[in-house]
């Protein structure tokens, strides 16, 4: 199936007197597309959604809408073909619920001329379709932020359009009514094929909710796709400066970020080179407290897709990897030796062993004969511990007699690396 673009936008210049505000913006949003703008405050989210809708006229470039350029569309045809939602809702006069909607009408409308029963018809049907009906009869200043947002959504709809622009419908509702919200804009672009172009804030529902991200800074496009390939860590942190990890939400299977803060280094705290041998999750938790602590990390050998694999790989932390599914070769255990004989410490989670990770007991055991530091971390006691036929459990015993420190809880942790 070939993508049809509703909107094109190709080397768009706006700019307020000397200043650029938005620089070489070149983007298509396809029909029946659910695009969402992210972007720090300033970097031009509100005034591209603008330019888009004709309230602001660029400097140069071109945007069609559907076939046809922006600046051969009347008004009127332009708003029968794309609605506008703006940020803000307030309305200074007492008009009813019904009679916001009803305006969404205008544009069919001559002047004087009364609603037919088609222009009736529809600002129902737009009332139905975002559950404002039972408040019709209230007026739009005495309803709550969120219901005042599917109003002006329900307005966008009588308009009939095939395209929808929001700017920051969600903000400064409460989560709930964010996400009324979000769901309400998601039924109408999958069940009438109603193209959605919104300026959004919050980055994890515009991953969740959005087929595809533009990410602005400074006027300027840093990333425009599928999330996944937009919203990555180098994008984020030249982006909004912001230390993240990104990984799959595992509710929603969406990708998820997650702001990190880490501890400011004090100059009489020791920092070290901690390696963890973990996986199957359990080295999660530690991973993260280290991380967070300021520690330099690395891990291995981990199996690519394992889950602690995952989660090393959304902080950028150095990784020892192996195929997935498969026993550790000699060659990840010689790149695993090398990782460790940088490191000042080595810390291994309690995980099953079997046959295909055996050599992760035996790079621990190694790295006592090399004279480091390592610590068994036993945050959870597995029943069955040993899958292979007492080998694990055998090195284990002889790694106990070399020195390795049995640690049950991370405050003890910490004090032995101390």
């Amino acid at each position: 199936m070939v993508d049809i673009n509703a909107i094109s936008v190709k080397n768009l210049y706006f700019g307020y007197n000397k200043r650029d505000v938005l620089r070489d913006i070149s983007f298509d949003v396809n029909e029946g597309e659910f695009l969402s703008i992210i972007g720090p405050n300033g970097s031009g989210k509100s005034t591209l959604l603008k330019t888009l809708n004709h309230i602001y006229i660029p400097k140069s470039g071109e945007i069609m809408i559907k076939d046809l350029s922006i600046e051969n569309y009347k008004k009127r045809d332009l708003a029968k073909y794309m609605a506008m939602v703006p940020q803000d809702t307030n309305i200074d006069f007492e008009f009813k619920v019904e009679e916001v909607v009803a305006m969404g009408r205008h544009p069919y409308q001559g002047r004087f001329q009364q609603e037919s029963k088609e222009d009736k018809d529809i600002i129902y049907q737009s009332m139905e379709l975002t559950n404002t009906l039972e408040i019709r009869d209230r007026y739009i200043n005495e309803i709550s932020g969120g219901e005042r947002q599917r109003v002006f959504i329900a307005k966008a709809l009588a308009q009939n359009p095939k395209i929808i622009l929001l700017d920051e419908p969600t903000s400064h509702l409460d989560i709930n009514h964010q996400m009324d919200v979000l769901n309400l804009l998601k039924r109408l672009n999958e069940d009438k094929g109603i193209t959605v172009v919104l300026v959004i804030h919050d980055i994890n529902l515009a991953c969740r909710y959005s087929h595809r991200i533009l990410l602005l800074k400074g006027g300027e496009i840093i990333g425009k796709g599928k999330p996944e390939d937009v919203i990555t860590i180098a994008n984020i942190e030249s982006t909004y400066g912001m230390n993240v990890a990104i990984e799959k939400n595992k509710y929603t299977d969406h990708i998820y970020l997650t702001p990190i803060e880490i501890k400011h280094k004090i100059k009489d705290k020791k920092y070290h080179h901690i390696h963890i041998i973990s996986g199957g999750g359990t080295g999660q938790e530690l991973i993260n407290r280290l991380y967070m602590e300021g520690h330099e990390l690395s891990l291995g050998v981990l199996n690519v897709g394992d889950s602690d694999w995952q989660h090393g790989r959304s902080l950028r932390i150095p990784i020892v990897e192996e195929k997935p599914f498969s026993s550790i070769s000699d060659k990840a255990y010689k790149k695993a030796l090398d990782r460790i004989m940088e490191s000042d410490i080595i810390v291994m989670t309690n995980v099953p062993i079997g046959t295909g990770n055996l050599i992760n007991l035996k790079l621990a055991d190694k790295s006592l004969d090399l004279g480091k530091k390592v610590i068994y971390y036993i945050e959870n006691q597995y029943e069955n511990f040993d899958f292979t036929n007492g080998e694990a459990t055998s090195i284990l015993n002889g790694m106990k007699e070399k020195g390795l420190k049995l640690i049950h809880d991370y405050d003890s942790l910490i004090e032995e690396i101390k």
